[in-house]
C-alpha cells in the first residue's frame, strides 16, 4: 500500500538534512576556534579625516588661489577593500566664508558634492606591520550626479598600531574645474562665494585615519 504522506515526509527529511549538517559543521568549527570571516570593521575617524581643495580663479590682475577644507570625512572599508566617502557641502568651510544664508538657501548644507570610492588592497593592509608605510596605487572614482571620474591615486598608508591606520595621498587628485562649474551644486556655491571663472585643475589632497572597530 502506498502512503503519500510518508513519501513526502521522507523527501522533506532529505531536503532538511543538508542544512542541518551545515549548521552542525558551523557549530563544530566555532567550538574549535574556526569562524566564518566577518565584515571588515575599518572605519574612518571623522575628527582625524579631511581633505583640502585648491581652486584657481582667473582675474584681470592675475590668477588667485582659494584654498578650502573638508572635515569630518566618514566611511567604512568592506572585506573587498572598497571604501565609499560621501562629501556634502556641510563638511566644507564654504559656508563659513559665505556667512549666513537666506532662508530659501537653508538646504544648501545638506547638498551632496560628490562621492569618492577608493579600492584599497585588503591583503596589503593586513600584511602591513606597525610603524611601516606602504604606497598603494589605489583605483578611485568620483561620482557627481550622473558623471563619474575614474583615476588611480598613489596613497601612502601607515600602520600606527594594531587597530589603527593613517593615510595620505602622495600626489593630489585632480578634478576638472570646468566640470565642477557645470554641476548644479558647484555653480551655486561658486556664485555664493563670488568666484568668477575657474581655470586649470582642482588638486585635492586626502588625509585621515582608520580604526578597526
Amino acid at each position: 500500500m502506498s502512503f503519500p504522506f510518508l513519501r513526502w515526509t521522507s523527501s522533506f527529511h532529505k531536503r532538511l538534512r543538508a542544512p542541518i549538517k551545515a549548521l552542525a559543521l558551523a557549530v563544530a568549527m566555532s567550538g574549535i576556534g574556526i569562524s566564518v570571516p566577518s565584515q571588515a570593521a575599518w572605519q574612518l575617524i571623522p575628527d582625524a579625516s579631511g581633505a583640502t581643495a585648491t581652486l584657481t580663479e582667473q582675474k584681470a590682475q592675475g590668477n588667485v588661489e582659494h584654498v578650502h577644507h573638508l572635515r569630518g570625512l566618514s566611511g567604512t572599508v568592506g572585506d573587498d577593500g572598497k571604501m565609499s566617502i560621501p562629501l556634502s557641502v556641510g563638511q566644507t568651510d564654504l559656508l563659513d566664508k559665505v556667512g549666513e544664508l537666506p532662508p530659501w538657501l537653508s538646504g544648501v548644507s545638506q547638498m551632496r558634492l560628490a562621492t569618492l570610492t577608493l579600492n584599497l588592497d585588503p591583503v596589503a593592509l593586513a600584511a602591513l606591520e606597525t610603524g611601516r608605510t606602504t604606497r598603494m596605487q589605489v583605483p578611485f572614482t568620483a561620482t557627481d550626479g550622473n558623471r563619474t571620474h575614474r583615476d588611480a591615486l598613489p596613497l601612502n598608508v601607515t600602520r600606527e598600531s594594531a587597530d589603527r591606520l593613517s593615510f595620505a595621498n602622495a600626489e593630489p587628485m585632480a578634478l576638472d574645474s570646468a566640470e565642477v562649474a557645470k554641476n548644479q551644486v558647484g555653480s551655486t556655491l561658486l556664485g555664493l562665494l563670488g568666484y568668477g571663472n575657474l581655470v586649470g585643475d582642482i588638486p585635492i589632497t586626502l588625509q585621515g585615519e582608520m580604526q578597526d572597530r
